[in-house]
């Protein structure tokens, strides 16, 4: 079992991608409402990589859907990528995967998220 890490960094000015280690769960998923808290008031975009989480569970997933939420809102775009195959199962499970908030690849979302800001531009 990984410990549980958030890394952070700056894809292109107002653009911010967040990488999550280990398990999302609610013992540590105030520290991810912090730093998509902190990126929202900054960025236009935010991208959250699912890669190297093990594990998510309601409490992150509800984490994940404020910030979409809160984005969404302001006319900006958050997006989920590369979930390991434990997580997407959940994500599934909950339809997250099926309305345009998870995709494949950093690639993918980028696009997404910086095809919705090129609209909003």
């Amino acid at each position: 079992m990984q410990r549980f890490n958030l890394t952070e960094k700056d894809l292109r000015p107002g653009c911010r991608d967040i990488q999550i280690e280990g398990e999302l769960d609610l013992a540590v998923a105030g520290q991810l409402d912090e730093v998509l808290t902190n990126a929202i008031g900054e960025c236009s975009c935010v991208l959250v990589g699912l890669e190297r989480c093990d594990f998510i569970d309601s409490s992150g997933i509800a984490v994940i859907l404020r910030a979409h939420n809160r984005m969404e809102g302001d006319g900006n775009r958050l997006a989920v990528y590369a979930p390991s195959a434990q997580v997407l199962r959940v994500l599934s499970m909950t339809g997250l995967t099926s309305n345009g908030l998870v995709f494949d690849s950093a690639e993918e979302a980028l696009a997404a998220v910086g095809g919705a800001a090129a609209e909003q531009g």
